[in-house]
């Protein structure tokens, strides 16, 4: 049932509507009104309080030379009521010390202020203002910026203090000294835009490749530690959270991170080394962001192609880096932590092989990945067990079997295999691309499933590869287990397949082994 409340139960907005010989002063300002009002109500609500672009605008800078006075730059804000606070060219501010108790924290803060402007008198004598001046005011006081007040600093004053500085850590300011930490910024500042991102995004994936790499060293297991801050920032950007005042932070980001690697592998690494040219061009192009990042008389949207092209040179010598110092291998270190993922969750994707009848193709796509197969095991087949090394040790009972069964699709096909009770069995897969998932695929009879099989790679539990369910009429089955990129840490893997459900055997007919192409 629908239902329309009446007039006086609804408290919302009234539109002005004109019509012939409807034209009052109360009409003009109500239809003023109903503007501005809606207009508050948009920012306040979808945009927030707090100051536009909030790292870059509304600075608070010491006066030159320092003194008690402390410049303002420029910029927007608004209040809790969505009024703006527009401020056009440069300001300054001049703190009373006799005003206040030392020592005490005193806020610097604007608050805004209309002013009426354009007075003319009235034929009846009234005096009328034309204009209401949409403008601003600041406060010095001891306390703190309430709902309709904005804090652009804050300082904490000593008894002793005559001059007040720009601080010279700005996350941990000192007495004296600007403190521009607990200012709030409005939501609307805007974000990064999609070539910034792209261009940031590949830039952290190259980095954090390299830094992998480089962390594999014997001697350099930290840098694989500093690559996990290169995952949670490009999350950050992903998640498109991160503004356009961020990028000043994002590139000293990779500044900090790059003077860290130049520290790890000064201390660590063989001189010799270190005096090879790769590594020589490696510290010129770090020095050369710095000094970019550094320039003065520049503003930072001068500075930021600059910066982006001096990163793209930073990624092609941390390639050249990692020639030098990376371990292909990715041979674990004692107490290095794996960045590399340790799960890998057979989706639905997977299903269409398993029912695959025809000869295993070359390449198949699943989960957006490419894989390309790389060999094949086939039981029974002696020169195929040797190469691979297959065997099967402290079974109860072992026996050859063989099956000619179809596949769901009906198409008949008939193969030799081994079956075992107990025990377990192992093989070698040689050639392998370390760091890169690895897909073993084996045929099976389905005829009984529902058990599960503990796959160790390398004398590390991989993960267990359930096979779930049973078919007594359509039997054959290929069945995928994906060992994880962390814990293809070698060329050669061994792989050891233990059965856990107990009173059951596991049967084997053929392997196939794949990775991706496009890791």
């Amino acid at each position: 049932m629908d239902y329309t409340p009446k007039e006086k139960e609804t408290p919302g907005y009234k539109r002005v509507h004109f019509f012939k010989y409807f034209l009052t002063e109360t009409d003009w300002n109500d239809r003023h009104q109903y503007h501005l009002a809606k207009l508050r109500l948009h920012t306040s609500q979808l945009h927030g309080m707090g100051i536009q672009d909030g790292l870059t605008t509304f600075r608070v800078l010491q006066s030159s030379p320092p003194s008690l006075k402390v410049e303002i730059t420029p910029g927007i804000g608004t209040d809790v009521q969505g009024r703006e606070i527009l401020v056009w060219g440069n300001e300054s501010m001049t703190v009373d010390l006799e005003k206040f108790q030392l020592p005490a924290t005193v806020y610097l803060k604007v608050v805004y202020q209309e002013i009426a402007t354009d007075r003319c008198r009235m034929g009846d004598g009234r005096i009328e203002n034309r204009y209401y001046r949409e403008s601003y005011r600041f406060i010095v006081s001891d306390r703190p910026a309430d709902d309709n007040q904005l804090e652009l600093a804050r300082i904490a004053l000593t008894p002793d203090c005559t001059e007040i500085k720009d601080a010279a850590d700005p996350l941990n300011p000192g007495p004296n000294e600007i403190d521009m930490r607990f200012r709030r910024n409005c939501a609307s500042m805007r974000g990064l835009d999609m070539e910034a991102r792209h261009n940031l995004l590949r830039l952290l994936r190259e980095r954090k490749s390299a830094y992998e790499r480089i962390g594999g060293h014997a001697k350099l297991p930290d840098i694989a530690l500093f690559a996990q801050n290169f995952a949670i920032m490009r999350e950050l950007i992903e998640s498109n959270v991160l503004k356009e005042a961020a990028l000043p932070g994002i590139l000293r980001f990779f500044e900090k991170l790059d003077s860290l690697v130049l520290e790890s592998v000064t201390q660590s690494i063989d001189p010799y080394l270190i005096d090879r040219p790769e590594w020589k061009r490696h510290v010129d192009n770090c020095r050369a962001f710095s000094q970019i990042l550094d320039e003065p008389g520049k503003s930072f949207q001068q500075k930021l192609p600059m910066a982006l092209v001096q990163l793209d040179k930073l990624s092609i010598s941390y390639a050249h880096l990692t020639r030098l110092l990376g371990n292909d291998k990715r041979v674990y270190l004692q107490g290095q932590v794996k960045p590399l993922p340790t799960q890998y969750p057979i989706s639905t994707a997977w299903d269409f092989i398993k029912v695959w009848s025809a000869e295993m193709p070359q390449v198949f796509r699943v989960d957006d990945i490419e894989w390309l197969l790389m060999g094949e095991l086939n039981i029974t087949d002696e020169s195929s067990e040797k190469k691979y090394k297959f065997r099967i040790c402290d079974a109860r009972d072992i026996w050859k079997n063989r099956q000619r069964l179809y596949f769901p699709d009906g198409t008949l096909i008939e193969d030799t295999g081994v079956a075992h009770e107990g025990g377990y069995s192992e093989f070698d897969i040689p050639g392998v691309i370390p760091d890169t998932h690895l897909v073993v695929i084996r045929m099976m009879d389905y005829a009984r499933g529902d058990y599960e099989l503990l796959v160790n790679v390398n004398n590390q539990d991989a993960g267990i590869s359930r096979c779930d369910g049973f078919d007594r009429r359509a039997r054959w089955r290929n069945w995928p287990f994906v060992i994880p990129a962390h814990f293809v840490n070698d060329s050669v893997l061994h792989i050891r397949q233990s059965l856990l459900t107990a009173d059951r055997d596991v049967n084997m007919f053929r392997f196939w082994f794949y990775q991706p192409t496009n890791w």
